[in-house]
């Protein structure tokens, strides 16, 4: 790794201001160090472990091929898929509604989107719907979910831009051989 980063680099790669950068650094939190001529670094492993430990996410860690957005109301299903997921290096989001949902696609800019059919606020239609005629999430690959496995379901949720349909409950190789799919 041996690449430093400065107090501007690392408030632009966090999207903080340079005072929130050396707060964490006085306060112990972000490790520095100071060059010959006083200016702040960060190591590049010091920085990832901090981003990491803060659970926060940026550009210059996150390969955006490997972001998916989960939506689902089910908690069982949140933390299953990111027990899969996680364990496969993709880096995640969660939303418990379809309202959530349509935002944090335009926050995270995720590159999949798995989506449960039937939640609160928005059903799952609706937001593939939306999410398919937006210009600036349109190109998200959407892997709809549901427990509900119609062949109206399937066909209505296709026919709203989805990518796949998958029936709950999930199996999990036939999940991540479709994700692979639709990343590649």
């Amino acid at each position: 790794m041996g690449k430093n980063i400065t107090i501007a680099g690392a408030s632009n790669l966090c999207n903080v201001s340079r005072s929130t950068i050396w707060r964490w650094i006085k306060l112990g939190k972000l490790k520095a160090s100071k060059t010959a001529g006083g200016h702040h670094r960060i190591s590049e492993q010091d920085f990832l472990e901090f981003m990491n430990d803060q659970k926060m996410h940026t550009q210059y860690r996150d390969d955006p091929s490997k972001k998916i957005l989960v939506v689902d109301d089910e908690y069982s299903i949140r933390k299953y898929l990111k027990k899969l997921l996680k364990s496969q290096g993709f880096l995640l989001e969660f939303a418990k509604d379809g309202f959530a949902a349509g935002m944090k696609s335009v926050q995270f800019k995720p590159h999949l989107i798995i989506l449960d059919l039937l939640m609160p606020k928005m059903d799952g239609f609706s937001v593939c719907q939306q999410l398919k005629n937006a210009k600036i999430t349109s190109s998200i690959k959407i892997i709809a979910i549901s427990g509900y496995d119609t062949p109206i379901n399937c066909e209505r949720i296709l026919s709203a831009g989805a990518d796949a349909f998958l029936a709950k409950p999930i199996d999990s190789k036939v999940m991540l051989e479709q994700i692979n799919k639709l990343l590649n």
